[in-house]
């Protein structure tokens, strides 16, 4: 699987199934007129050769960052649902032959503008 069919297929996932709130991709802005937001990022931040021979097989290590924005000062619960969506969306799943680790919830703060939680998910996937 090539970085951009791993990255077809994870946007395609998320697209469909998290719903409810605005998504912003890579590249793309949120907008002015929105009160709440999610972006996401697909990092690759490691990859590793698994075993020997004329076809060895490869693991590639990645990433998948929510950065969760909701307007500040309207307390936390709204981003905590998002949150929860998410993680219960990933936890255990596999997608395309990527298989994720249960997702970690990290509170940030205000910052910019927006309160905000990140949730990052960890994958990994194989390839001959």
């Amino acid at each position: 699987m090539s970085f951009v069919a791993q990255k077809s297929a994870l946007e395609s996932f998320i697209q469909t199934n998290l719903t409810g709130t605005n998504l912003v991709f890579e590249n793309q802005s949120q907008g002015n007129k929105v009160s709440e937001w999610v972006r996401v990022n697909i990092l690759n931040p490691d990859n590793r050769q698994i075993s020997l021979g004329s076809d060895p097989y490869f693991r590639y290590f990645g990433l998948l960052i929510f950065q969760i924005f909701i307007k500040p000062n309207t307390g936390s619960g709204r981003a905590m649902e998002i949150a929860d969506q998410i993680t219960t969306l990933f936890r255990g799943q596999t997608i395309s032959g990527m298989t994720f680790k249960p997702p970690v919830i990290d509170p940030v703060g205000e910052s910019g503008g927006w309160y905000q939680i990140n949730v990052s998910a960890h994958f990994s996937r194989e390839e001959v």
